[in-house]
């Protein structure tokens, strides 16, 4: 019986999973089983200070970085109110452009260079904090009281732990409410690497409200409220490329210096410069391009072995490659080099590329367009500059640059025909506001009717079409025909 238990026991572990195995493979795979923020406090900061050392030295790391931040944000998401008309809508539209190009707390940069630079912090960093500054204001305010600041996450404060009077609890200065929420955040008065700030600041944490702020990073596990770098899982692969490239030129260098060694059985010929003159005694030559030496009798010569090449090209494209996939780009752009595709496999690789990036950019919409929308929405209500609240707010991220604006555009008037998409989704996808563009249409059919007269017109003027289907030529005799009979 015991037999058959083991032989029974052996069977079923023979066809359990072979992941799950312990054996000489995996005995050194070491697989912790702690919760996603558990694991991320035991390496937030180490990976965080790689990642932006690879992006500060490696041109690879730095690609990856800003291939994302091109894509999912690029010039700017446009967001536009809805719901209003008129004046209103107009009165909506000045306050809105006003605070796009002032909304940066260091007046540095436009709203859409703000979310460019706070979406390649959180791919470089991990995560990205923008922070809600309210300013004062009075009766002769015409602009939204409210500013935008852009911190990086070594702001929050890493040793704030402990429990709150409410029965929640402070995890590495995030604060939660008895039901697990984040309801705060406490961040420090400067950055904690910059020496100059522990003199001037006690950099003791406050607390800010969570709705006072826009906490950006990618949620990629149930629970997890810490982003990592996208490069994390990279950052090995591209530390050890590094590595074999400083390892490959050192040994071109080496190769490039061919060495003589001259052996002789007479100990008292001196050959060259004159004796002693180096120091440890022994006495060297030079070689020159197409130097025919003759030896003294008894010399002979001999050169170091030169290493081969090693197959740099196809290591450091297999190294790329697992780097590109692990940050969730395409190969090619994360290295430049389109010499392996052609224009049909990059398209059809493109998709997967492209559906990567249009998660990426409906999450930044959710964590960041619409909150700050709704808070500039309150501070132009409180200041009394808006008297029409608007029914909603679209927001329109970047599209994609066209391989082949030809065929894309055809689609894109197929696809407008059907009803699939709607002019102002075409319009607001290359950057602009809709009812901007259209007015901007108006004026330029209006310049070209009171300049070049009533009867000049441009392919631009999308009321009238130059170039007419032309008839077959059935169609064409029969319509001729019909002229003369008409003429007679």
């Amino acid at each position: 019986m015991r037999r058959m238990q083991a032989r029974r026991a052996m069977d079923i572990h023979a066809r359990a999973y072979d992941g799950a195995k312990r054996d000489h493979r995996t005995a050194s795979w070491q697989a912790a089983g702690g919760s996603a923020n558990a694991e991320i406090a035991t390496a937030e900061e180490v990976v965080r200070n790689r990642s932006r050392d690879l992006v500060r030295n490696n041109g690879y790391a730095l690609q990856i970085v800003e291939t994302i931040a091109d894509h999912v944000v690029g010039t700017g998401i446009v967001s536009a109110p809805i719901g209003l008309k008129g004046r209103n809508l107009k009165r909506v539209k000045d306050l809105w452009s006003g605070f796009v190009d002032e909304c940066d707390f260091d007046g540095d940069q436009d709203l859409n260079g703000l979310c460019w630079s706070a979406e390649k912090a959180q791919r470089e960093s991990g995560s990205a904090i923008v922070r809600f500054r309210r300013q004062q204001f009075d009766a002769s305010a015409t602009r939204a009281p409210l500013k935008l600041q852009l911190l990086e996450p070594d702001f929050i404060d890493v040793m704030k732990t402990g429990t709150t009077a409410n029965g929640g609890w402070i995890d590495r200065g995030i604060e939660y409410d008895s039901e697990g929420r984040r309801v705060a955040f406490w961040l420090l008065p400067a950055h904690p690497g910059d020496v100059a700030s522990w003199r001037a600041f006690s950099m003791t944490s406050e607390r800010v409200p969570a709705n006072e702020l826009v906490y950006l990073f990618d949620k990629l596990r149930p629970g997890q409220d810490r982003g990592m770098p996208v490069l994390a899982p990279a950052i090995l692969t591209l530390q050890d490329l590094r590595s074999y490239f400083q390892a490959e030129l050192v040994r071109k260098r080496i190769a490039a210096c061919m060495v003589g060694f001259i052996t002789s059985q007479d100990g008292d010929i001196q050959v060259g410069t004159e004796p002693g003159k180096t120091p440890n005694g022994t006495q060297t030559q030079k070689m020159e391009p197409g130097l025919l030496q003759r030896l003294r009798p008894g010399e002979e010569i001999t050169f170091n072995n030169v290493p081969g090449d090693s197959g740099v090209d196809a290591m450091a494209t297999q190294y790329l490659r697992e780097s590109a996939a692990a940050a969730g780009v395409m190969f090619e752009q994360a290295t430049g080099d389109f010499s392996r595709v052609n224009y049909s496999s990059f398209r059809a690789g493109g998709h997967g590329f492209r559906r990567r990036t249009e998660r990426r950019q409906w999450a930044f919409i959710h964590s960041a367009s619409r909150p700050i929308v709704a808070r500039f929405t309150e501070s132009v209500l409180a200041a009394g500059l808006l008297s029409a609240i608007p029914g909603g707010w679209r927001h329109t991220p970047p599209g994609f640059i066209s391989v082949d604006p030809d065929k894309d555009a055809k689609a894109d008037l197929a696809n407008l025909r059907m009803g699939k998409v709607t002019l102002s989704e075409l319009v607001e996808e290359r950057g602009w506001d809709y009812v901007e563009h259209l007015q901007r249409l108006a004026d330029d059919i209006k310049a070209m009717g009171e300049i070049l007269g009533p009867d000049f017109m441009f392919d631009g003027d999308p009321r009238k079409v130059l170039n007419q289907a032309k008839p077959d030529n059935d169609q064409a005799a029969s319509a001729k025909d019909e002229d003369a009979a008409a003429a007679a």
